[in-house]
């Protein structure tokens, strides 16, 4: 029974191999040209989608290779073995796994990474070109097919060409270079399509948009590869950026630099959107076309299955189908809305690409949604604890808030920024100043509260590193978050102005509870963006979770206002030194949070939002360009948009000379 089931298994295999991998490689190809560009705005639809799309995506862009490759070597082994009509079947589909290896203009690199092996694919392109004329060239000249496999061995080299050409664009041996160059010539690497851009032709709002955007795109670049920007060039962008008409439309034009980042670094926009990629395109689709026609023509000399010639046919107009979608992608893309000058009113123009999504997660829940004892001392006993821990954090703990509904945070972030820039620039003479000023000292922020309160707060904090106080001031504006504060809504401040408005006031505190639980959650989920100031993120807040574990008592705790009633009722913690309450976050968290509920005008929000902006712009700053590079193709992070509008005002060289 089992041998025949074993020989049954064998017959369909050799039966089916290459016919179901080629089937298999066609359905991931239309996989990825639909579904790839959904990377970039992965949030929008829920964190369920987000991370089983990457990983779907991830499963897809690796099995799309391997099965091209693999099919190609099933066909070379099986060319000598099959009946003539069949063998040349065969060698008619092996340049369709060429064009399968060029991949969808949609992807071509899932990571960074990818580019970087640019020699190693260009290698490839050589083996498997090789692979295909030889089993080509092994069928002559009994292969009646001869001549739609040369058409469609062409096509195949050039989208395959194509790919490797993407893949040295986007490489930082390419970008490198264009920032060398534009240095020595103190001109931005803006890439040729762009360059025909005048500025003149965008006199209405809706296009000035689109040409900022543009104009100022080689900014990123240079910016990947080195922190260099001459003073010149940081005026003229920072001036740009504070036009009146332009502030309105900042998070747009942000967004359009990103898009446009996405798809010089992850597709074959760059390579397929000028002149020669116009011409090399055509030919493309020319040589399918007649391929196809060929194919019709010649199909009669063999005594071919009727599942073969579906096959084959299915093969050529998918080939067709992928190339007339790619073109639509095109036309729709970001890259060819700036070259053609495409207005900003356009209905092109409003398509969704960032998710607008930021990701939350607050220690006080992540606490009270902890496993059972049981289950991590398993955990630990296995090693997955830290997949375990992960698991809980994606699936427990984290949520999204969507920026752009109710509130605009946006706003109240970019104007805090503006806020800064000015201050940044009183002290510009002055360089080493100003990097302390950031770096050591909260001066600029602590003087946003009121006299009595500065000294104080700044007993409470002076002693923490960054990691300490976005863990501290985390915890501190989650108690006070759920505190009813109502003295914060009227009466009048210290020197007799008026506080702010009930508007402006709740609007403050919804922006502090975001950056708050989006901070907590970059330590937690994205500690590579963080690796710039917060080295001991995970020492810190184990330590602190255990604390929490120790001192309060879950099983009476509902909610997270009662769990932050209970850690105050912890000042001062029983049988505690004082040496050991200075080490305490929870402690220390405990204080702050007292101090700021004892302000004289209510929970002082507008300059906790200070803090905390302040607090996201050195995160943003230390982290690693070619780490906010890798977002926009995994739905993008309000961090790395909040680091390129900061090099746009002209942070960025005020940290170059540090980092």
């Amino acid at each position: 029974m089992l041998l025949s089931v074993l020989e049954n298994a064998k017959k369909l295999w050799v039966t089916w191999n290459i016919r179901g991998f080629i089937i298999v490689s066609l359905l991931v190809q239309v996989f990825l040209i639909l579904f790839a560009p959904f990377r970039k705005r992965s949030g929008r639809w829920g964190k369920y989608w987000k991370y089983c799309g990457y990983w779907l995506n991830w499963s897809a862009y690796l099995l799309a290779d391997w099965v091209a490759q693999f099919s190609i070597g099933l066909i070379v082994s099986k060319q000598f073995k099959s009946p003539p009509e069949i063998s040349d079947i065969y060698v008619f589909w092996a340049p369709f796994l060429l064009l399968h290896l060029g991949g969808p203009d949609t992807i071509t690199s899932f990571a960074l990474e990818d580019n970087e092996f640019w020699v190693r694919h260009l290698l490839g392109l050589a083996l498997q070109v090789g692979s295909t004329a030889y089993v080509f060239v092994k069928s002559l000249p009994e292969n009646k097919l001869w001549f739609p496999t040369i058409l469609v061995s062409v096509a195949g080299i050039i989208k395959y060409a194509e790919r490797n050409r993407a893949f040295y664009l986007a490489s930082f041996d390419h970008l490198g270079d264009d920032w060398v160059s534009s240095k020595c010539g103190d001109e931005l690497p803006v890439p040729e399509v762009f360059q025909k851009m005048d500025q003149a032709t965008f006199k209405d709002q809706s296009k000035s948009i689109l040409w900022t955007a543009a104009h100022h795109f080689g900014t990123i670049k240079m910016m990947l590869v080195g922190p260099y920007l001459s003073p010149d060039h940081s005026t003229e962008i920072r001036e740009a950026f504070l036009q009146e008409t332009i502030q309105p439309k900042v998070l747009q034009i942000l967004d359009i630099e990103l898009s446009l980042l996405y798809e010089v670094l992850h597709t074959k926009l760059p390579v397929v959107g000028c002149t020669i990629g116009y011409i090399f395109r055509s030919i493309n689709l020319f040589c399918i076309l007649g391929a196809l026609l060929s194919f019709s023509f010649f199909k009669k000399y063999y005594k071919l299955e009727q599942f073969d010639i579906w096959l084959t046919y299915g093969l050529l107009i998918g080939a067709l189908l992928l190339d007339f979608i790619s073109i639509i992608l095109l036309i729709f893309s970001d890259w060819i809305l700036v070259a053609c000058n495409q207005s900003t009113e356009s209905s092109l123009f409003e398509k969704p690409r960032w998710s607008s999504t930021v990701s939350q997660m607050n220690f006080i829940s992540y606490y009270l949604k902890d496993y059972p004892v049981l289950l991590k001392d398993l955990a630990d006993l296995v090693r997955i604890r830290q997949l375990l821990e992960g698991i809980k954090g994606i699936f427990l703990s984290l949520s999204f808030k969507n920026i752009n509904q109710g509130i605009d945070y946006w706003h109240l972030i970019f104007e805090e920024l503006k806020q800064l820039n000015v201050k940044m620039l009183e002290l510009s003479r002055n360089v080493q100043e100003v990097r302390e000023v950031w770096l050591y000292s909260r001066e600029l922020v602590l003087k946003s509260f009121g006299d009595s309160e500065q000294q104080r707060i700044s007993n409470i904090i002076k002693e923490l590193d960054y990691t300490k106080s976005v863990l501290t001031w985390h915890i501190a504006t989650e108690i006070c978050f759920q505190e009813v504060d109502q003295t914060s809504m009227s009466g009048i401040e210290e020197g007799g102005q008026r506080p702010m408005s009930g508007t402006q006031s709740k609007d403050h505190k919804e922006l502090c509870k975001l950056l708050s639980d989006y901070m907590f959650y970059l330590l937690i989920m994205q500690p590579t963006m963080m690796a710039g100031v917060s080295v001991t993120w995970k020492t810190l807040f184990e330590r602190t979770l255990a604390e929490a574990r120790l001192l309060l008592d879950r099983s009476s705790i509902s909610n997270e206002k009662v769990a932050g009633e209970k850690i105050q009722e912890l000042i001062p913690y029983p049988g505690k030194q004082e040496s050991d309450l200075n080490n305490s976050v929870l402690f220390i968290a405990a204080k702050l949070a007292k101090e700021l509920k004892n302000s004289n005008n209510g929970i002082p929000w507008d300059s906790m939002s200070k803090v905390w902006v302040q607090l996201m712009c050195i995160a943003a700053m230390s982290c690693r360009p070619n780490i906010h590079a890798q977002q926009p193709s995994k739905g993008g992070e309000l961090l790395t948009f909040v680091w390129l509008l900061m090099n746009h005002l002209g942070f960025g060289t005020y940290f170059s000379s540090h980092y």
